[in-house]
């Protein structure tokens, strides 16, 4: 009997620690307290769970808004917070993917580094009053417990739909998909002598534009879509290279599927739908004649090389240093409009946007293959961005 009194007792100090001291020493509201505690009862049944605390930012002040914090990351969307925090904590799915080589420089020395790799979490952020909404899609590696998120949220005016509602709520649906063809991805280079491929590994990701719009009683505007930021995208039907040689250039196309959702925000006032178009799955690479490139460094470009004598022929070059959104990589027009999903068609026209955004261990990488020196004796080579290194492009020179 007074082993369980003590093993109550103990729940009880516990339950108080992570609804009331551990959310303060962490800086998680209160009001958050609960999902700390779901997240606890997770870990102890040796679920990968950490948590997310966002910092949403917006330009104008709203009144009385209602916040929606909306999980993409799986097959079925999954709402996490409904409410009207500006700094909402939710619970996500922390998940080890393998580990992975990082350069790090420390102290002025150059050191390779084994870091665990976790799965990208994608999120939809929604914020809305009775005359603004905005939507931003962020997605991140949760290599912490804790990730800490400052998300800024544009807004648009649009009166919400004014009527006696009967009850508060937050919905999302989802509506399955649509796919946009020839996505602009990549550019891949190669010179006399000298074969190259960009390879894309199982789990690595690729950065698109996501978009959302506010309706209401009708399906989507094809011609309305607004940007409301970047998802990483892993999944994919498969893995590969593309691979040109002797100076031949391609540029690297995707069809990407985009998951369709639909979130209806209701108050006793006012009600909106948001419906989502956010890039999910990548369905192949195509290489497409690019013209001709006989080689060439623009200036400024810090280089590295390969010398003939250090009897490498083949070898890799990395995209490893930390890189964050470095802004628009392509931006291809979807000229003829695509439509799809399930219980609704929902349509695309526009343009899309490819970003130069990466996380670490997820970045594609080049293998160069030289066949025939000729009469030079080094080659040169050097990323087209030379801080992040995240356009995933290389430009090419012999000596």
């Amino acid at each position: 009997m007074r082993s369980k009194r003590k093993l109550a007792v103990t729940a009880v100090i516990v339950a108080v620690m992570l609804t009331i001291i551990v959310p303060s020493a962490y800086g998680v509201q209160p009001e958050n307290a609960g999902t700390l505690y779901s997240v606890y009862l997770d870990w102890l049944q040796g679920k990968p769970v950490g948590l997310a605390q966002i910092n949403i930012q917006t330009d104008k002040k709203l009144t009385n808004p209602r916040i929606v914090v909306i999980d993409l990351t799986s097959q079925k969307s999954e709402q996490k917070y409904f409410g009207s925090l500006y700094n909402p904590t939710v619970k996500i799915e922390r998940k080890p993917m393998g580990t992975y080589l990082e350069t790090e420089v420390t102290n002025g020395k150059t050191e390779t580094v084994e870091k665990v790799r976790f799965k990208p979490v994608t999120l939809l952020i929604i914020v809305a009053d009775e005359d603004y909404w905005g939507a931003r899609t962020v997605s991140f590696e949760p290599n912490k417990p804790m990730t800490s998120l400052t998300i800024e949220v544009p807004l648009h005016y649009e009166p919400a739909k004014k009527g006696e509602f009967q009850i508060e709520s937050g919905e999302t649906i989802d509506h399955g998909t649509l796919t946009m063809e020839g996505i602009k991805t990549a550019i891949v280079r190669s010179i006399a002598g000298v074969t190259v491929s960009w390879v894309v590994g199982r789990d690595d990701a690729i950065a698109y534009e996501s978009f959302s719009q506010e309706t209401w009683g009708s399906p989507p505007d094809e011609n309305s879509w607004e940007s409301s930021g970047i998802a990483l995208v892993t999944k994919k039907d498969v893995s590969g290279d593309i691979t040109v040689s002797d100076g031949d250039v391609r540029v690297v196309t995707s069809n990407v599927d985009y998951k369709i959702t639909e979130t209806r925000i209701c108050t006793y006032l006012w009600c909106r739908v948001i419906w989502s178009l956010t890039p999910d799955h990548i369905r192949n690479f195509h290489g497409t004649p690019w013209g001709h490139y006989s080689g060439g460094i623009p200036s400024g470009m810090p280089t590295e090389y390969r010398d003939k004598n250090d009897n490498m022929n083949s070898f890799n070059i990395l995209f490893d240093a930390p890189s964050d959104n470095g802004g628009v990589y392509f931006t291809t027009s979807i000229s003829v409009s695509v439509c799809g999903g399930i219980g609704v068609q929902v349509c695309f026209s526009g343009s899309v946007s490819t970003y130069r955004k990466s996380e670490s261990g997820y970045r594609p990488h080049y293998n160069v293959q030289i066949n025939n020196w000729g009469t030079h004796s080094r080659l040169y080579y050097a990323y087209k961005d030379s801080n992040g290194r995240n356009y995933y492009e290389i430009y090419l020179e012999w000596d």
